[in-house]
């Protein structure tokens, strides 16, 4: 049996990462703000990159999945890991030739042309 779900609320079962930590809703500003992608984002201690794919906006961790290293932004298509040098994908987080490892993701919505995340309460 499903559950219908009103549009415009989230399920947890959405949200790429562990469905029982706390999640707390942030607003990440105006929707027209944010003019490249992808962007950074600060929300409390953790950084993410705000990102705009087929599917809409997402924050991805630029915490690296392999061994928990910053994933940075070097400028062309890919994130890069410090570490390792392990390359994802700047559209979806994914892992270039590791189907396995992703980097986390999180949703984001627009609400009243604001852009609204669902993260992690840490």
């Amino acid at each position: 049996m499903t559950t219908p779900f009103k549009r415009g609320t989230v399920s947890l079962r959405q949200i790429n990462g562990s469905a029982r930590s706390k999640k707390v809703r942030v607003d990440l500003g105006e929707e027209a703000s944010f003019k490249t992608f992808p962007s950074p984002v600060k929300v409390g201690d953790a950084a993410y990159y705000l990102v705009q794919g087929k599917d809409g906006y997402k924050l991805l961790s630029t915490l690296c999945p392999h061994q928990g290293g910053e994933v940075m932004d070097e400028g062309d298509e890919h994130f890069v890991c410090d570490g390792h040098g392990w390359q994802y994908s700047k559209v979806d987080g994914s892992c270039d030739g590791r189907a396995d490892f992703r980097m986390k993701a999180f949703l984001v919505t627009v609400q009243n042309n604001r852009l609204v995340a669902l993260v992690p309460d840490e």
